[in-house]
């Protein structure tokens, strides 16, 4: 275990206290508890900023070669949005969702850090592929806020049934408007993410990719999933329960497309990033990795 692995468990365990005294806030009605929550979270976040700054400065290699890096970019994103819609909006209680969302994002590759040996040298000779990778994850950031503003509209659609009122959520009104935005913004980013990586598929030299690659195809039900919410809300004018559950439901398709898929490269015998750093070559007898560099966990 690396230094910047061992700091971030700082930031791991104040987003689990955050998340704790939230909860604690909306479940039990602890005064205070909210306060303590934000500061605390507020604490994580600037930790965690640190241990990145730490390993950017100290690490020789690409930012991208290391899984925490590359999961910690949409999880500080999503606490930084998460962080300007309370203060500028009327959604005041979204960190009840947002950090559990950021505890479980970041427990991910602390306790399975992968680092690829060489995404440095695939980066370099392909920057539109680490473009590609950033916008599809603030695509997927906005996928999450968006679930988490359902999340809060079918609590309290449930509350109105039962003849109360959640004041510690935001109206549904002001759920659904904030679904709204959320989904068109994590689909705008998404799409173009997307785009993005299609024209590196079919334009890096070589190849590295097979048109039956899973992740690829993998992204495509998310995409339905939100064009389809749009589509519905934008054209058709629906709104109800059964929306938000397909915010949900496209968000957990994109969760599990990020985390639990690997893309299913095929290197050509021709195929090698540059001269020196050639992945596959026609004369070795080895066969070839299920990706273009190995992943191999820090030690």
């Amino acid at each position: 275990m690396t230094f910047q692995t061992a700091i971030l468990f700082l930031p791991l365990l104040l987003y689990l206290a955050a998340s704790l005294l939230f909860q604690g806030h909306f479940l039990l009605g602890k005064n205070g508890w909210n306060f303590w929550g934000r500061k605390t979270l507020q604490l994580g976040m600037g930790i965690h900023v640190l241990a990145l700054l730490l390993h950017f400065l100290e690490s020789s290699s690409s930012p991208f070669s290391n899984m925490l890096f590359v999961i910690s970019l949409p999880i500080l994103a999503l606490l930084v949005v998460n962080r300007l819609v309370e203060t500028y909006t009327s959604f005041r209680h979204l960190s009840l969702l947002a950090a559990p969302l950021a505890f479980f994002g970041l427990l991910y590759p602390v306790l399975m850090p992968v680092r690829f040996a060489e995404a440095e040298s695939v980066l370099l000779h392909y920057p539109w592929l680490g473009i590609h990778v950033i916008v599809t994850l603030l695509g997927n950031v906005g996928f999450a806020l968006a679930s988490c503003a359902a999340v809060s509209y079918l609590i309290q659609a449930r509350s109105l049934k039962q003849g109360r009122l959640n004041r510690y959520l935001p109206a549904l009104d002001t759920a659904t408007s904030a679904t709204d935005h959320f989904v068109g913004a994590g689909f705008f980013l998404f799409t173009l993410g997307l785009g993005m990586g299609v024209v590196w598929l079919f334009g890096a030299p070589g190849e590295y990719l097979g048109a039956r690659d899973t992740k690829i195809w993998m992204a495509l039900p998310t995409w339905l999933s939100y064009a389809s919410y749009l589509y519905l809300r934008g054209v058709s004018g629906r709104h109800g329960s059964r929306l938000k559950w397909l915010v949900i439901a496209g968000f957990l398709l994109a969760l599990a497309n990020q985390l639990a898929v690997r893309h299913d490269f095929e290197v050509t015998p021709e195929a090698s990033v540059s001269p020196g750093h050639q992945l596959v070559s026609s004369k070795s007898s080895s066969p070839p990795s299920a990706l273009p560099f190995e992943p191999r966990p820090l030690v």
